[in-house]
């Protein structure tokens, strides 16, 4: 038996499973050359003539910063730009760290008065922006719109949806006000989620004298590459990065794929355990049974979505219904639901079982290890098995016909 273990909420629980019948764990690459944070990003922040002159003439400045993997990374980075902004004669006190909304509070040593801050979308001081293209309202936090400076510092990963998170929400929706990330998500006519991804760019691109610092990490969680720039200019750097670390051939589908969400904070609901069931799809012949593990503390996680899911009805008319009226959290159900039209799904979750197998159509299993059992009584015990430990860093492809394992 190979023991492997999967992330599940903040810990960790395992899949045991016969070596013999084990084809892949997919996972993204090892880089094979160190980056060193500190001494990469002092480079680039010297050989930046903008990011220097932009500083010198700034009399506020305001350091944003992102959800991501390595708290511990994010706090290295943050000091290291603070350093170099003092170094570049900006004074302590006029400059603010804002923290998104959900990004962790980086663990930082910071002498002077920088003003430390959280974004809170139902509270937090917002002001409006003008003269944008989206057909919504767009607020965010004041103490961004009213920096004279900017500096997103966050990571960059793949996305089933949007092709793109993190470094790329840093802005919207991450400093809105929670009216506008309503307006951006629910009730849009004629609205796809392509517009969702391209909208968040174009707002963050309508900043002047906004840098990102973003980074891309392997499959060791090490940086693989730290960008920066303008935000355009360093969000097209990392998805070449995103693209080289992250993509995964799959030549041979298999019978059973066993996946993680992801562990916290990806699988706190279903919901959010619903943007990584795509990513394994390409793993899976066309009969191919998928075991998630995704522990769902917060049960479903979002009253549109589970009564998008509640009404049982084939996806094909939820999703002639998004055509018409766009709602995201609907198209996370309607994904779910076509997924698991299309394949057996298997939920281990702390959820109530009559809920995820009434409303949402999943399997309900107690742990990873019971659920490969059932699996296997069923449809034999020389079924192939590809494990995915984290499907949130991870583009697969497909290179076998449908079908052929």
């Amino acid at each position: 038996m190979v023991e492997i273990w999967l992330p599940y909420g903040s810990s960790d629980i395992p899949a045991r499973i016969p070596e013999e019948r084990l084809v892949d764990i997919l996972k993204p690459h090892a880089r094979e050359t160190d980056v060193d944070p500190v001494e990469e990003t002092k480079r680039l922040i010297e050989w930046n003539s903008d990011f220097q002159s932009a500083a010198k003439n700034a009399k506020r400045v305001c350091l944003v910063l992102g959800s991501n993997s390595i708290p511990h990374l994010t706090s290295i980075l943050t000091k290291t730009v603070l350093e170099s902004l003092i170094a570049l004669g900006i004074p302590p006190s006029a400059v603010t760290l804002l923290g998104t909304a959900g990004a962790q509070k980086p663990d930082l040593a910071v002498s002077g008065d920088v003003k430390t801050m959280a974004h809170d979308p139902l509270s937090s001081t917002v002001t409006l922006i003008k003269d944008l293209k989206c057909n919504f309202s767009v607020s965010l936090n004041s103490s961004f719109t009213e920096a004279d400076m900017s500096i997103l510092i966050g990571e960059l990963k793949p996305h089933s949806f949007l092709g793109y998170c993190g470094l790329s929400d840093t802005i919207f929706p991450g400093l809105a006000s929670q009216d506008s990330v309503q307006g951006h998500l629910s009730n849009r006519k004629g609205a796809a989620v392509s517009d969702l991804a391209r909208e968040r760019v174009e707002i963050a691109n309508s900043f002047q004298n906004l840098f990102s610092l973003g980074f891309v990490l392997d499959a060791n969680l090490l940086p693989a590459r730290i960008s920066l720039g303008n935000f355009q200019t360093c969000l097209e750097h990392l998805k070449s990065e995103v693209r080289a670390v992250y993509s995964v051939s799959v030549d041979r589908a298999v019978d059973i794929a066993i996946v993680s969400a992801g562990g916290k904070p990806m699988d706190e609901s279903l919901l959010t355990t619903a943007e990584t069931l795509p990513v394994a799809v390409p793993a899976l012949k066309k009969d191919g049974v998928m075991i998630v593990a995704a522990e769902c503390p917060m049960g479903h996680g979002d009253t549109q979505f589970y009564e998008w899911c509640a009404e049982r009805k084939e996806p094909r008319y939820l999703e002639a219904r998004l055509k018409h009226n766009f709602n995201y959290n609907g198209f996370k159900a309607v994904s779910l639901l076509r997924t698991a039209e299309r394949h057996r799904i298997y939920l281990v979750s702390t959820m109530p079982d009559y809920y995820v197998e009434t409303v949402f159509g999943l399997r309900a299993a107690s742990t990873v290890n019971s659920a490969l059992q059932t699996v296997q009584r069923s449809i034999g015990s020389a079924s192939t098995i590809s494990v995915i430990p984290d499907p949130t860093r991870i583009i697969l492809t497909k290179t076998v016909p449908e079908g052929v394992g």
